[in-house]
């Protein structure tokens, strides 16, 4: 299309699978007509009258005395497009299928706090600004950090850009948790780009879970079908993010709940059986000493009563030492659970980051990486400094190695 409006074609026709063109013609919409068509083509489609396409027009053949031979397009049939992009789509899908990588990303084993992400985005996409605001402020003060790799996200460049994004976030693999592609905010014609087999085989074969928001619910692209997880909207992809710390937050309170409550019964159940095998054993005792006194009274009055007092007072000595013992041991149970439940609360509570910034101590931060040794830093690098009270950026002018 030029300034006035007019929409320049070159048509050509070529055989299956094959390079060779057969023939060749020149075919023109004019801006009266074009200002109709096109919208119709593009809603209708999901593609622009872009290179590479096949259309079915109705035209007029004129032949001008100075131009030659060309074609007046009349009318579009977008539904001829629309099987053509389809059996496209399907003819990626078999070939990712048959190359045994289709399935690749969704078996990979989706991590349990998805806290490092990388995000391949246009910088000035809508949808980029509402992801990292929504994860930055969600509710539950959950911390994520957030790595933008720039790319074009619409028109013929961006299968280039995206997998020369893909490749950047691969040399830095351990940095990383997941990969996000967000777009939003652009056109449903603009679609049609992640609908290519580069960019599905590099997502396929990607290392990290690879999570996309790039369109609408109705318009599931080839790159949406080989991601690890697709969701409708950048906002949907970092309100999952969220959920998913959500979901592990209630899990460990559960557990923590459990443990406690099961340490509780194994020491009331523990106490419960002890004192009833006292209680069962000062019985059968007894039982034996007074049956044992009534016989030997009747043939030894005086050693019986002598024996019988003694046997008693030794008994009652050993019982009540094993009562003693019973409860010293019942005692040291519950103060060594105790002990166990006080370990496990402080030690969940000293290694909170929260009370450890409080205490007086920071955590800085080199591209999103806590930093352990002065070796890795550089002069100029740009550190981040977090404090319990906010955030401090610096640069580095001067390093000692002490």
């Amino acid at each position: 299309m030029n300034r006035s409006g007019h929409c320049y074609l070159q048509l050509v026709d070529k055989r299956e699978n094959e390079e060779g063109i057969i023939a060749t013609a020149r075919a023109t919409i004019w801006a009266s007509l074009f200002r109709t068509l096109r919208p119709y083509f593009e809603t209708t489609t999901g593609r622009t009258l872009e290179k590479g396409i096949h259309i079915l027009l109705n035209v007029e053949v004129v032949f001008h005395e100075l131009y030659g031979y060309s074609l007046n397009v009349k009318d579009i049939d977008p539904t001829y497009t629309v099987g053509d992009l389809e059996r496209k789509k399907q003819e990626i899908l078999k070939r990712l299928e048959q190359d045994g990588i289709i399935n690749m990303n969704r078996d990979l084993e989706f991590p349990v706090l998805p806290k490092n992400i990388a995000v391949i985005s246009s910088p000035t996409a809508a949808g980029l600004g509402d992801f990292i605001n929504q994860l930055q402020n969600n509710i539950y003060g959950y911390r994520f950090h957030i790595k933008v790799f720039p790319a074009v996200m619409q028109g013929e460049k961006t299968a280039t850009s995206v997998i020369g994004a893909l490749e950047k976030i691969y040399a830095n693999e351990s940095l990383f948790d997941v990969v996000v592609v967000v777009r939003g905010g652009g056109s449903q014609v603009d679609l049609g780009s992640f609908d290519n087999y580069e960019i599905a085989a590099n997502i396929a074969q990607f290392p990290l879970p690879v999570l996309t928001g790039i369109g609408h619910e109705r318009d599931l692209t080839i790159a949406d079908r080989v991601a690890h997880l697709y969701l409708k909207t950048p906002t949907a992809v970092a309100a999952f993010l969220i959920e998913t710390f959500h979901e592990q937050e209630i899990l460990l309170h559960n557990l923590q709940k459990k443990l406690v409550e099961e340490v509780q019964e194994v020491l009331r159940t523990q106490i419960d059986n002890q004192l009833k095998m006292v209680l069962n054993f000062r019985h059968m005792l007894l039982s034996l000493l007074a049956s044992h006194r009534a016989s030997l009274m009747k043939q030894f009055p005086i050693r019986v009563r002598n024996g019988v007092a003694w046997s008693m007072e030794r008994e009652n000595n050993r019982l009540e030492a094993f009562n003693t013992n019973l409860r010293q041991r019942a005692q040291n149970i519950m103060a060594k659970h105790q002990r166990l439940l006080e370990l496990a609360a402080n030690t969940v509570k000293y290694v909170d980051p929260v009370l450890v910034l409080k205490r007086g101590y920071s955590i800085t931060r080199l591209n999103g990486k806590a930093v352990k040794s002065i070796e890795i830093l550089s002069l100029g690098d740009c550190l981040e400094t977090e404090l319990s009270s906010g955030r401090v950026m610096s640069k580095v002018v001067k390093s000692e190695i002490s």
